[in-house]
């Protein structure tokens, strides 16, 4: 009777369950294995369609890109003959108007005072005497010259008596703006490269002596021991600063009211 038991609950050797117990896993195993590989297949399929429309989208893309820097190009070389144009009717009306003005006394005193009022404003080119401050950055590039450095640098200059101030050609007056823009520094809103040179007319030794000693001064000092940021300054015997470009004339207007009339 055991035996009969034994045959009755186990009809299969040990070998031939497994055998069935590993078909059945692969079974229910093969349309995972599917379902990845289809999805595997359709993300390659994708990547595939998407390298071929980005080539055929390169060449419009680039042609593009030319066709503007083009136009930026021809929109720079106009404004630059414009402001060729303008400063030399600039040039002309001051020779005309200096000759006007020298036929008297008084026409020359206002020609004096006229000549200290444009000299602030920056709207004349000017050259003298003065002192050359230039700033860059770490040469490793690990540190760089931000834009408070010169703002500090261009505050103690003027503190120091200086005339005129330029930075890498940007003549500086009241509504010039030194700020930093990303990794970049604008002035007048034009981006301007390191090493920055900054040039101030004005009496060279008293320039010297006022900015040698400022707190701007000490700072880069410091900066070039502590950060590696190359800073120097000496006298200039001639100095060439532009007129600032694209000042705006404001003019002042009566308010008339309801009453006055």
């Amino acid at each position: 009777m055991s035996l009969l038991v034994d045959i009755a609950t186990s009809a299969l050797e040990p070998g031939y369950a497994a055998a069935a117990a590993r078909r059945s896993s692969a079974a229910s195993t093969r349309p995972r294995a599917l379902l990845v590989c289809g999805t595997v297949l359709a993300a390659t399929l994708l990547v595939v369609i998407a390298a071929v429309q980005a080539h055929q989208r390169a060449p419009a893309a680039s042609r593009n890109r030319e066709r503007l820097l083009a136009q930026v190009q021809a929109h720079d070389a106009t404004i630059a003959a414009l402001q060729r144009r303008l400063d030399a009717a600039r040039a002309d009306t001051t020779r005309l108007q200096d000759a006007a003005l020298a036929s008297t006394a008084a026409g020359e005193r206002l020609s004096a005072r006229l000549g200290s009022e444009e000299l602030a404003a920056g709207t004349v080119a000017v050259t003298g005497p003065g002192l050359r401050v230039t700033l860059d950055d770490d040469p490793q590039g690990r540190n760089r010259v931000l834009d408070r450095d010169l703002q500090g640098v261009v505050n103690a200059l003027w503190a120091a008596g200086a005339e005129a101030i330029a930075v890498d050609g940007q003549r500086l007056t009241a509504e010039s703006a030194i700020r930093q823009a990303g990794e970049a520094i604008l002035v007048n809103f034009q981006p301007v490269t390191p090493p920055y040179d900054v040039q101030a007319i004005g009496d060279p030794v008293a320039l010297e002596t006022s900015f040698g000693a400022s707190r701007s001064a000490a700072t880069m000092r410091a900066y070039g021991q502590l950060y590696g940021l190359r800073f120097h300054y000496g006298r200039e015997s001639a100095l060439s600063l532009p007129a600032a470009p694209g000042l705006s004339l404001r003019y002042a207007r009566s308010e008339v009211t309801e009453g006055s009339r």
